[in-house]
């Protein structure tokens, strides 16, 4: 066999070799769809808007966060959630307000639906919180809600909502997530109903 023979099989088998390690499967994540229902007859609230929150640094990826004791950010390496935080949260949001017959007329602000109010925020923690010896999950949302008139801005409160976690592994935290999720969205449901009420 010629040298040049020898040299492409040699080429060709390292060809079909990696030194990099095998990729590892990633887990896409959703959040748990939420368990509000509404107890109250009737429509009280109607024509709602939820723009897209606001959100900063790594709180507008994709990843699931962990805040460690020296006050700095890790994420799972084998999780992602669907989408990035603020729109998974406002998707979120939008779904969970549905439920809640009180509330109507939702819509998005890019789908160019005329409302009456509009439901603003800051997402500030979406997250595991191991900081202070701490082992929850957090969600902090600063809402705010305007007159979509004049763009008055009729009320404004930070939301917090905490779930201890057993465990840390990626299924444990977006349960967890989730039930904190779930209470937030209780308060926050009764706060814009008695915040929008006609004037």
């Amino acid at each position: 066999m010629s040298k040049g023979l020898v040299l492409l099989a040699l080429l060709l088998g390292l060809a079909g070799c990696s030194v990099l390690p095998p990729a590892q499967p990633v887990s896409i994540y959703r959040l748990p769809p939420a368990t509000l229902m509404s107890n109250d007859d009737g429509e009280q609230l109607g024509g709602l808007r939820l723009a897209r929150p606001l959100a900063t640094g790594v709180l507008n990826g994709n990843r699931l966060l962990v805040l460690t004791g020296q006050q700095s950010y890790q994420a799972y390496g084998d999780a992602r959630w669907a989408a990035p935080l603020p729109q998974l949260w406002q998707d979120w949001l939008l779904d969970a307000l549905w439920r809640n017959e009180r509330l109507g007329g939702l819509s998005r602000e890019d789908e160019g639906i005329r409302a009456e109010w509009e439901l603003t925020g800051t997402l500030r923690a979406f997250e595991v919180d191991l900081s202070s010896g701490r082992r929850e999950a957090v969600i902090q949302y600063e809402a705010r809600l305007l007159r979509t008139t004049d763009r008055r801005l009729l009320a404004s409160r930070r939301f917090e909502q905490r779930e201890p976690l057993e465990r840390l592994n990626a299924d444990a935290v977006v349960t967890a997530l989730g039930r904190a999720a779930d209470r937030l969205v209780v308060e926050m449901s009764d706060w814009l109903l008695s915040q929008a009420q006609p004037q």
